[in-house]
């Protein structure tokens, strides 16, 4: 675990919660100088806790839905293994692609106009590796939330900002929009003079354009893409299946105020409560279940976790 100060780790939030943000923002909310702030900031980059500054883009404002497909394999070997990963590394409609620990071996999402689109896509890879599929879980994202990273700065509120995407309401883009996002969705900190080089057009006119996307909620938010394991915590993604639904704005009310939940995802064929957390070990885990059995004593008919063993794939925009 790096050793950071409470200054870092307030940069650190800041910038989760806005990348675009200012040195001279930064500066301010840190109480620090901005020649500070820029030094910090590079060296949070060199120890690799900063590994990108990303932007949250609402696909289905672009006319996309994601389909999450999970896999159990049998009679592998590593290097088939590795083909089949390979093998969705490479569609150029995969968004993320996990090896993970749990039931299932494999976590990859789709980005797709639409069920037919992803079904020809699922067929093609069964023609080639059905013999190798032992289980499968498919499910549709109808949203999903993201929250900032409170336990940075051990805020225990929640602020009033909660990122939601899946609104599905079409926007009007054209080839500009597409080119724009292609070139912050992984670089959310690019100036208005850089991207109007590479966009040949005037700084007004990108600025025009971004402002347009963010008013529409196409561009939902500007966060951090953080080596989290140097912090010394752990990705888990817990899944519940509920007794009584009766319970289930009781249980989505703890988790949106817990501060180490990031994401609440809402789907179509997956759990009826599902989550993503950051936390320091499994006993944070087991203590967060716990907390959740306490809550609806009885009402919680299982639950699921799984561990992101290594990322593959985690594309922002693979337009």
């Amino acid at each position: 675990m790096s050793k950071l100060d409470k200054k870092d780790y307030q940069i650190l939030f800041e910038l989760d919660k806005n990348s675009r943000c200012s040195i001279k923002e930064l500066a301010k909310k840190s109480r620090l100088s901005r020649d500070i702030v820029a030094y910090r900031m590079k060296q949070l980059e060199l120890k690799g806790i900063i590994q990108k500054y990303i932007t949250i883009i609402d696909f289905s404002k672009l006319g996309y839905q994601i389909t999450r497909l999970y896999l159990k394999l049998q009679n592998t070997t590593p290097e088939i293994e590795q083909q089949i990963i390979n093998y969705f590394v490479e569609l150029k409609n995969t968004l993320t692609v996990y090896k993970i620990d749990g039931k299932y071996d494999l976590a990859i999402g789709f980005l797709v106009k639409n069920n037919q689109e992803y079904h020809q896509i699922e067929t093609q890879f069964q023609i080639k590796f059905k013999k190798y599929l032992a289980d499968k879980n498919i499910s549709l994202f109808l949203d999903c939330v993201h929250f900032h990273r409170n336990y940075l700065t051990n805020k225990k509120q929640r602020d009033d900002c909660s990122l939601s995407t899946g609104s599905f309401q079409p926007f009007r883009y054209d080839q500009k929009d597409l080119e724009l996002l292609n070139l912050i969705k992984e670089d959310s900190r690019i100036s208005l003079l850089e991207l109007a080089k590479k966009m040949k057009m005037t700084p007004m006119g990108v600025k025009y354009k971004l402002k347009n996307l963010e008013k529409n909620k196409v561009v939902v938010a500007y966060k951090l893409w953080l080596n989290t394991s140097v912090l010394g915590y752990h990705y888990y993604k817990i899944d519940l299946d509920l007794e009584d639904l009766k319970v289930l704005p009781q249980l989505k009310q703890f988790i949106i105020q817990n501060p180490n939940v990031i994401y609440l995802d809402i789907t179509i064929g997956g759990s009826d409560l599902e989550f993503d957390c950051e936390l320091k070990n499994q006993t944070e885990l087991y203590q967060l279940i716990d907390q959740l059995k306490q809550l609806a004593p009885n009402k919680i008919r299982n639950y699921s976790y799984y561990q992101a063993i290594k990322i593959y794939k985690y594309a922002y925009f693979p337009e």
